[in-house]
């Protein structure tokens, strides 16, 4: 009997200690489960009745949850928007390129960045500039229709160009590209170059097969360090610029 307690009083802190862990582990799978489970409700909600009109009541009924678990996850509507596009971008892999990892990336920055930018022209990435979460994107993007979601969106827009800065930096440091390379008008160059050919896809003013706009890419990667400081170029507010990219 003796030796029975002395077993159950030191087993015991390890199996309560073990329940813990397994009970947290279940309630975090839950809640990522809930997070999907709100974001691709409001991704149909918002196809459905559209980003403005759209509701937190709305999307908690869709989702068949309370707007209080909304809330756990999300402050408002625009961080769900935003966390939507986020989680394309990931489905996309097109934020892995743009690391800023330095271990990862130092040896060969600029191609880590030219790698990322081809990757804006797949047919994974053709589809998604079709699609009806797309739609919402430009159309919140580019008027004033909601202003805090438009600057919620410009927030990732503005966010990736200064990931590109900091490969471009990179890029120099490796003697990639030249030292009086001007990082700013280049990062917005490249924006400015992968915005209007994705708009071309996006508004289907050309049927031109994806390889011709990853030509165009390699083209615009070869003459990268022809952009240097003092140059006669001049961008006025180049970096406040809104560029359609993904």
């Amino acid at each position: 009997m003796h030796v029975c307690y002395n077993f159950f009083r030191v087993t015991t802190p390890f199996l309560v200690l073990h329940e813990v862990e397994t009970m947290s582990k279940r309630t975090h799978k839950e809640a990522l489960q809930t997070k999907q489970a709100i974001l691709k409700a409001a991704e149909r909600v918002f196809v459905s009745k559209g980003f403005v009109k759209t509701s937190l009541s709305d999307i908690a009924l869709e989702a068949n949850v309370t707007r209080g678990a909304i809330y756990w996850h999300f402050e408002n509507k625009n961080e769900l928007l935003a966390a939507l596009i986020e989680d394309e971008l990931i489905k996309l892999n097109n934020e892995a390129g743009l690391s800023t990892d330095t271990e990862h990336h130092y040896n060969d920055p600029l191609g880590k960045l030219k790698q990322w930018a081809l990757q804006h022209f797949t047919e994974e990435s053709a589809s998604f500039l079709s699609s009806s979460l797309c739609s919402i994107f430009h159309s919140i993007l580019f008027s004033d229709v909601d202003q805090e979601a438009r600057d919620k969106l410009n927030d990732i827009v503005q966010g990736r160009n200064i990931l590109v800065q900091d490969l471009l930096r990179q890029a120099v440091a490796c003697k990639q590209l030249p030292y009086d390379m001007d990082i700013e008008v280049a990062a917005s160059y490249i924006s400015a170059i992968l915005g209007g050919l994705l708009s071309h896809i996006y508004q289907n003013i050309c049927s031109e097969p994806i390889a011709y706009y990853r030509k165009i890419i390699e083209v615009t990667f070869k003459h990268l360090g022809n952009i240097k400081k003092n140059s006669s170029i001049v961008w006025p507010e180049a970096k406040n610029r809104s560029y359609l990219t993904i």
